[in-house]
């Protein structure tokens, strides 16, 4: 997207917005897509300077639905121990505030009643979404999403994989010395800034407002309903905010009431050159949790999770250590240019499960976070669902789940009254007020 095709800043007369939407990356940018194309009027307002200022930056890059489960498991928790010793660490834990008892309601979740009926649901939630990425690159709105397949790999114990070595290498021929895998066909591609570039693109050919370098400082509810949105350079009267600000979105919340403890789950991603005769598809080494995945003009290595104090500044020697795994299983990649090193803060739950609905502690609120490692492939039908919420008043079939005041004491989950949708559809422009994208 260029940017100078839209306003960086709002300015002007504060007046009523029908929808504002804290976040510009992939959940909030589908978000605004979906909405604007129903004909809400939309404000979007992000506080990084442009694109991809948070994890919307750079992620695994893969739509798996198969592997998409909540953040903790008892497989997962069996495995942790061993994940935090290996060289690179994959789970890392360093001391905060707060974060101990934070890990214990995660390690509580596991649980088979409770990660065995969440886990259905988010896989069936990602074979809706995959199909949404689908229909939405066959409309030309997520221009890189392309079919690869990925195979999974095992450097010592084959765990009862269904290839042998030799079988992986006909499949992927770049692949090194490995004691076997397995392969999955049904699997995509998609390179997570040029999906949120197109989408909020379209967002703005439909009318939705788009406002990087914004930041919102507080949520005030009004008393007519709906809040004001203080951003560091005015305030306008929302009917309904969306939160999809990552990890920053529970300080928001909790100005009105809602308590989201959300915390940062660090991952860490390194880029490197692409070459002419480069991977075919992306490559999982089972043991390290590394994700190698080709993308048109590059190579990315990503993994690890690490919790601790977000404001702590990332060792980016982790990138480096995931990439020297990498390439004891793809040598190929040994000696290429590094184009880059980063890492970013997952929106992650207590609960190992999203934040997707309509809060009734703070009527006019949405929520729309804390997808951990995966927002990319859960993006559109989190859309889909935060949409239906607004337009149609109705309760989420995921409520129970999934639902934004779950974790706020006292909160009483209560269907939006069937009068939500009024005062979303799209009015005229106020002379100096904020003013659409062209």
């Amino acid at each position: 997207m260029a940017q100078q095709s839209v306003p960086s800043s709002i300015s002007g007369r504060p007046r009523r917005v029908g929808v504002v939407v804290v976040g510009a990356g992939v959940v909030g940018a589908s978000v605004a897509r979906d909405l604007a194309r129903r004909g809400a009027e939309v404000v979007v307002v992000d506080g990084a300077p442009g694109i991809g200022g948070g994890c919307s930056y750079a992620n695994a890059a893969i739509l798996a639905p198969g592997h998409v489960t909540p953040l903790a498991t008892p497989a997962l928790l069996r495995e942790a121990p061993v994940q935090m010793l290996r060289r690179p660490a994959a789970v890392a834990v360093r001391p905060a505030r707060g974060l101990a008892p934070w890990l214990g309601r995660l390690a509580a979740s596991a649980a088979p009643h409770r990660s065995g009926p969440g886990g259905e649901l988010l896989r069936a939630l990602a074979n809706e979404s995959t199909t949404l990425h689908r229909e939405l690159a066959d409309r030309g709105l997520s221009p890189t999403l392309r079919r690869t397949g990925a195979v999974d790999v095992y450097l010592r114990e084959a765990r009862g994989a269904a290839l042998s070595p030799e079988q992986l290498r006909a499949l992927e021929p770049m692949l090194g010395e490995v004691a076997g895998g397995s392969h999955d066909e049904d699997e995509w591609t998609v390179e997570s800034r040029s999906y949120v570039s197109a989408t909020l693109e379209d967002a703005v050919a439909h009318g939705a407002e788009l406002h990087f370098g914004t930041d919102v400082r507080a949520l005030v509810p009004h008393a007519d309903g709906g809040h004001h949105v203080v951003t560091d350079r005015t305030t306008v009267h929302a009917e309904h905010v969306v939160l999809a600000a990552g990890v920053e979105s529970s300080v928001l919340a909790a100005q009105v009431g809602v308590e989201l403890p959300l915390r940062g789950g660090r991952g860490y991603v390194v880029d490197v050159a692409a070459t002419e005769s480069d991977l075919r598809m992306p490559v999982r080494i089972k043991e390290h949790r590394v994700v190698v995945t080709p993308l048109e003009d590059r190579v990315r290595v990503c993994g690890s999770i690490e919790f601790g104090d977000e404001s702590r500044p990332a060792d980016l020697r982790r990138a480096d250590a995931l990439l020297e795994v990498a390439t004891r299983v793809l040598p190929d990649l040994a000696g290429r240019e590094v184009l880059d090193r980063w890492a970013g803060e997952r929106p992650c739950t207590p609960d190992g499960m999203p934040l997707v609905g309509t809060s009734r502690v703070a009527p006019g609120l949405a929520v729309a976070t804390g997808h951990g490692m995966w927002g990319m492939i859960l993006a559109p039908v989190t859309a889909r669902l935060i949409t239906e919420a607004l337009l149609n008043g109705t309760a989420l079939p995921t409520d129970e789940w999934l639902h934004p005041d779950r974790f706020t004491r006292g909160s009483h989950r209560r269907s939006l009254p069937g009068g939500a949708r009024a005062g979303l559809a799209r009015r005229g422009r106020v002379d100096g007020g904020v003013r659409a994208a062209s």
